[in-house]
């Protein structure tokens, strides 16, 4: 009896903190699967484990995208600076997933995140078959469509297109997917507000 009471208390925390975050919580909390063969843009292998203790917030793009990416990791730079203003600094970790190994490479991404100024995201790529395993157990859809004409004003430019889930998934400190957020157009203000609660648990 006490041990389903136990349990029937634990599962009420967890529904009530779930229904407290601003994301998408549908079939969540659940272990974050493990990812493998992956490597950073500095080269070293990745892993989740690295980052215990830490709050996760893992979006999923390739850097030669000309719209989706570049608006998901703007909201995210502002996701950081509030984050840091807030003086939660280094309790956090913003990580980008390619869904891009043809041109992703740990040069390419090392120079992206130079010029773009993220200089406390991490960047991460590798093999098409250690992705797709990542993608495949994170709920991430990707289909190269190669090389696509698109209209900018007045000019007709190709680009390498990409399809792909747009969506920001927040992993707590204890490696546990807590909820997600869809779309490229991010709400900054809720992210913020998510992770702290997340940082201070």
């Amino acid at each position: 009896m006490k041990k389903i009471l136990s349990l029937s208390l634990i599962l009420l925390f967890l529904v009530n903190f779930s229904k407290a975050l601003e994301g998408s919580t549908k079939g969540f909390p659940k272990k974050a699967p493990k990812i493998k063969g992956l490597v950073t843009d500095e080269g070293k292998p990745f892993s989740l484990e690295s980052y215990k203790g830490k709050v996760l917030i893992v979006t999923y793009g390739y850097t030669h995208c000309p719209h989706v990416c570049p608006t998901i990791t703007a909201y995210l730079k502002q996701v950081e600076s509030k984050l840091n203003e807030d003086g939660y600094k280094g309790k956090y970790r913003i990580i980008f997933i390619s869904v891009d190994p043809k041109d992703d490479t740990v040069e390419r991404l090392r120079k992206y995140k130079k010029e773009h100024g993220f200089n406390d995201f991490i960047f991460v790529t590798g093999s098409e078959k250690a992705l797709k395993k990542v993608w495949n157990n994170y709920n991430v859809y990707v289909k190269d469509k190669g090389i696509m004409e698109m209209k900018h004003g007045n000019m007709v430019m190709k680009h390498r297109m990409i399809d792909h889930t747009a969506k920001v998934t927040i992993i707590d400190k204890n490696g546990n997917i807590r909820e997600e957020f869809l779309g490229m157009y991010l709400p900054v203000d809720k992210i913020v507000k998510d992770v702290e609660e997340l940082i201070k648990e």
